[in-house]
This record gives C-alpha cells, structure tokens and sequence, in this order.
C-alpha cells in the first residue's frame, strides 16, 4: 500500500534521518558548483554510495539535482525556485540596494549584502566596483562566517550559542580549527568599533570592512561590506572606511524600524 507523505509512519527517525541525509547532500553539492561524481560525493558526506545513490534518485526526480554531461552529480533548477522565494521574501534587499548604490559610489568599491547560513554567509546582493579591477564574487555565492567581514559583523551581535553553533560548524563542515579565543577578540573589538575587518584573511588578494544590519527587534539581520582588492587597500583609511560602512548600515536598520546608537553617533549619523 502507498504511504503518502502525511502518513505518521512517515514521520519517524528514519524519515528524518533521510530528511538529514538529502540536505547534507544539497549543501556538499551547493559547496561545489561544478558537482560531484557519486563517489566523491559519498567520501565527501561520510554516507555510503547505495545512500547516496538513493538519495541522488529523489532529489533529481525533484529536479533539486542534475546530472552533468560528464556524469557528475550537480545542483538542479529546482533549487532556484527555492533560492528565489527566499531571497524574495528579504525585505532588507530592497532597503539596502539604494545604500549599497550611495557606498559603492562614493568608494568606487564594490559593496556586498549577506545573511548568515550556518557556517557560512550568503551573498544576497552586490554591486561591483566601477573599477576596471575589483573584487570579483556573486550572488548567492557563499563564504565562512568566522573569517569574512560580513560574517564576524553578524556574529557580533549574535547571541552566545549561535556563535557557538557557527564554530562548531566551521570545524565539523568545512574542518577548519577555530581559535575561539581569537575570534572572541576579534568580534569584541567588532562591537565596540562598530565595524568588522577581513583583512585578506578569507582571501589574501581581499580586504572588507562590514557592519551589522538589524531588524527592528534589534536582530542582526545581516550585514553589508565594502570589499577592496588588497593590492589597493590602505591600512590608514580603515577607520574613515569602516565608519562609512557603519553609517550606512545603520540608514538600512533605520528603514527596518531600529535605531542604531554607535558611540559617538546619533541614528547612525558621526
């Protein structure tokens, strides 16, 4: 007899381990754009390749996966559907991009606009440098939280355990050792600023100044950066800088409904 998907037998630990195994399998594909054989894609998860192989079955059959040309295992259309009602539904987009457009002209800089996605953050918005060399990224591109501007702007703010959680991430996902110390430090000397700093240490050839947007509970939201080749980025400017992204941030958190209160400013206004 067909169970449909309301059954409660539906609804058990294995129904959810499946639920687990799929998007483990989403997010290991998301991290490589060009895809996967399936059996990279099954040393890269830790599941087996009968598991995988299952898994791969339904998502396609979703159209949430594809098969390249060469075999490989990739990201299906369906997952743009998905990616657009969620970006739709960012009312922070369409308050941002004015601002964004005012930074990136006064800079000549390319500006970005990302929300935290556990371990990472998600690029939602951009406006590239008018430059004939600049930062080159995309939307919907995706980095870690813990070593982008972006990233440490939202963790700032974040309560304790989401700072914990993205840690742990950073470490069990993308196995990389996070000096908790270390970014403890970094993310306080984030809030009293005011403003975050990368400075090439996501990329080397990339410096960015961040600061953190709130929604009117006082929720960060996400955060916009100014991102600067780091051949052409100067140390000096990084107070008159981060001040500027901090600025502006804080007119998009106005438009949210939250106040923004820096010391030594006024609504987000030196």
């Amino acid at each position: 007899m067909t169970q449909h998907a309301d059954d409660p037998k539906r609804r058990g630990p294995e129904g959810l381990r499946a639920m687990d195994r799929a998007t483990t399998i989403l997010f290991e594909l998301a991290a490589h754009p060009g895809g996967l054989s399936l059996a990279d894609l099954a040393r890269q998860t830790g599941l087996t390749l009968t598991t995988v192989h299952r898994m791969i079955g339904t998502l396609r059959a979703h159209r949430l996966t594809r098969e390249t040309p060469d075999g490989r295992q990739a990201l299906g259309p369906g997952t743009l559907i998905l990616a657009r009602g969620f970006l739709g539904g960012l009312d922070f987009r369409v308050e941002a991009l004015p601002v964004l457009a005012e930074l990136r002209d006064a800079t000549d800089e390319a500006c970005h606009l990302g929300t935290l996605a556990n371990p990472h953050i998600v690029y939602v918005d951009k406006l590239d440098s008018t430059r004939s060399v600049g930062v080159v990224s995309r939307i919907g591109g995706t980095a870690p939280a813990v070593t982008t501007a972006v990233g440490r702007a939202i963790l700032a703010h974040s309560p304790a355990e989401v700072v914990d959680a993205v840690i742990a991430s950073t470490a069990t996902q993308l196995g990389r050792h996070i000096d908790a110390d270390a970014l403890h430090a970094e993310l306080a000397r984030t809030r009293q600023d005011g403003f975050s700093r990368d400075l090439g240490e996501n990329e080397p050839w990339v410096s960015c100044l961040g600061a953190p947007v709130f929604d009117e509970n006082g929720s960060p939201v996400a955060a916009i950066s100014l991102s600067i080749p780091t051949e052409r980025f100067e140390p000096a400017r990084v107070a008159e800088l981060g001040a500027l992204v901090r600025r502006s941030a804080g007119r998009i958190s106005e438009a949210l409904g939250h106040i923004t209160d820096w010391p030594g400013t006024t609504n987000g206004q030196d």
